[in-house]
């Protein structure tokens, strides 16, 4: 259990394909061309960090992801701490779209040329790899005229899928977050759209220089249940790459969670069918005049029948006449009065007491005030 949740010696970091991008194992040279894309324009905004301190950030986050994948990592770095954290660094690369290009035209073509004319636009990270606690922060760096046009949209959830897959083909991670500037509204959008809650929001938690004033901190999650690796790409129209690693394992995972899920509700909705069942019958008996609040009670079951024989060879009077008798008795005014005072009386007096009470008590009224406006009572 404990070899589980702690941070292997070393790391293989696969290569995941997207429809419009290609990650590979970033390397130093890679990361200092971001400089040249305009990749910390705007840093503050964007990153919540001035250009000079992301700059540092990012070359600290490759040589790490480097020295994990060469099996290099120092004690320094918690190697044999149990909540060591780790840093995955994949460089993205925007594919080939030249057909004159394209090794589907050119056989001769081969992935090393591949790479050669595919065209860097960035970098993605999953830092703070708590193998004990199965968590991660994701991080999306792009060069400024990529920013965008889909590749986040592209990227991230391949990387998510690969992150939540159970080990050995993915990380085994439970949950993944993010912390996003208030500044950066256009950010702030893409990750709702793909699934992420917003758990807090850290106040102050930035300081702009340009603007002389403190700025929050959003900050955003997903769990591996309310991760979708299909539905995350088709809402934007892409498709899963059945190729890249840990897609197959996510799906059987997900699949199972969904099949508990069902089960649980199944489990519950047998026993509220039943309940809804008996009180159909209830309610069936109660129109068919059989209804017994009371037959568990026998003294009460008792009082009913004496109530019942007080009421035999009542007339019962017509719908608009118990409408009437309702609405009065709930103190209605004489516009209300009828089917719509009837329902408003009858939902007032269920509150308090049977609706064959209501009904019953209607009646002896109704009664002696037909015996009262009789010839017999002048």
């Amino acid at each position: 259990m404990a070899d589980e949740r702690t941070l292997t010696e070393n790391i293989e970091i696969p290569q995941i394909q997207g429809e419009m991008v290609i990650l590979r194992a970033a390397t130093a040279d890679e990361g200092e061309k971001l400089d040249s894309l305009g990749a910390f324009s705007r840093s503050v905004d964007t990153y919540g960090k001035t250009a000079d301190a992301q700059r540092s950030i990012v070359a600290s986050l490759v040589q790490r992801s480097r020295r994990w994948q060469n099996g290099e990592r120092t004690r320094d770095e918690g190697k044999f701490d149990a909540e060591a954290r780790g840093v995955l660094a994949w460089s993205m690369f925007a594919k080939n779209m030249d057909p004159s290009k394209d090794s589907a035209v050119d056989g001769d073509k081969n992935d090393k040329d591949d790479k050669v004319h595919d065209q860097l636009i960035g970098m993605v990270f999953l830092v703070d790899i708590d193998a004990w606690n199965s968590s991660a922060r994701i991080q999306v760096v792009l060069g400024e005229n990529y920013r965008g046009r889909g590749y986040t949209r592209d990227v991230m959830p391949r990387v998510m899928t690969y992150a939540f897959a159970p080990k050995p083909a993915g990380l085994g991670l439970h949950r993944i977050w993010m912390s996003v500037p208030s500044s950066n509204s256009r950010t702030l959008a893409v990750y709702q759209s793909l699934g992420f809650t917003e758990t807090g929001v850290s106040r102050d938690a930035l300081w702009n220089p340009f603007e002389e004033r403190y700025k929050d901190q959003h900050v955003f999650d997903i769990l591996v249940d309310e991760f979708d690796p299909i539905q995350s790409l088709e809402t934007f129209g892409l498709h899963a790459i059945m190729e890249n690693p840990g897609v197959k394992e996510a799906l059987a995972q997900y699949e199972h969670t969904m099949e508990v899920r069902q089960r649980v509700r199944e489990e519950i909705e047998v026993p509220l069918t039943d309940l809804s069942a008996d009180v159909r019958g209830s309610q069936a008996s109660q129109t068919s005049g059989n209804y017994d609040p009371y037959a568990d009670d026998e003294s009460r079951n008792e009082t009913l029948i004496d109530e019942e024989d007080q009421l035999a060879g009542v007339d019962m009077p017509d719908v608009e006449t118990i409408a009437e008798t309702m609405a009065q008795e709930a103190d209605l005014p004489e516009e209300h009065i009828g089917r719509k005072g009837a329902d408003a009386g009858a939902e007032k007096k269920s509150a308090h007491q049977p609706w064959w009470r209501t009904l019953g008590a209607g009646r002896r009224r109704q009664q002696a005030s037909n015996k009262s406006s009789g010839p017999d009572s002048h």
